[in-house]
């Protein structure tokens, strides 16, 4: 089953403004901020939507991109896979994952040695599959519901 998220982009320097709000529509709505990944300047935050839940945060987001506090953001419609690794330095292994086009992957938020890969099949193709098997830091990988 597709799974609904929101890929919020802003500059790390604003996550104190911003995050609160995310926070209080995620307690309204029982929606969850899955992922956070942070480049140097920028942030990617995604969150998990779980229902009806869209009008809530598009009124914070259009607030925060109109007053300038966040960059972009998205609802991306994709199938959910999580990977657990044995440590946390697992990012520049998954740098080689071969993601197709609309593709993606982010680190899981609560769970440094975890991270989402969100791809546009409910299987994961021979490629891929081979990539996960031959890696020696993954402990299991799983398709989210």
């Amino acid at each position: 089953m597709k799974a609904s998220i929101i890929e919020v982009g802003l500059p790390t320097g604003n996550i104190p403004q911003v995050q609160p709000a995310i926070e209080t529509c995620l307690r309204e709505t029982g929606d969850v901020l899955i992922g956070r990944q942070i480049y140097d300047e920028e942030t990617l935050f995604v969150v998990r939507l779980f229902g009806d839940s869209i009008q809530c945060h598009l009124k914070v987001l259009s607030e925060a991109f109109h007053n300038k506090l966040i960059d972009s953001f998205q609802i991306v419609t994709c199938h959910l896979f999580k990977v657990v690794f044995k440590d946390e330095s697992y990012q520049s292994a998954l740098r080689g994952f071969p993601l197709h086009p609309g593709e993606s992957w982010f680190q899981a938020v609560d769970e440094p040695r975890a991270a989402y890969l969100c791809l546009l099949s409910p299987q994961l193709k021979q490629e891929q599959i081979s990539w996960l098997a031959q890696q020696k830091s993954i402990v299991q990988w799983t398709r989210e519901s």
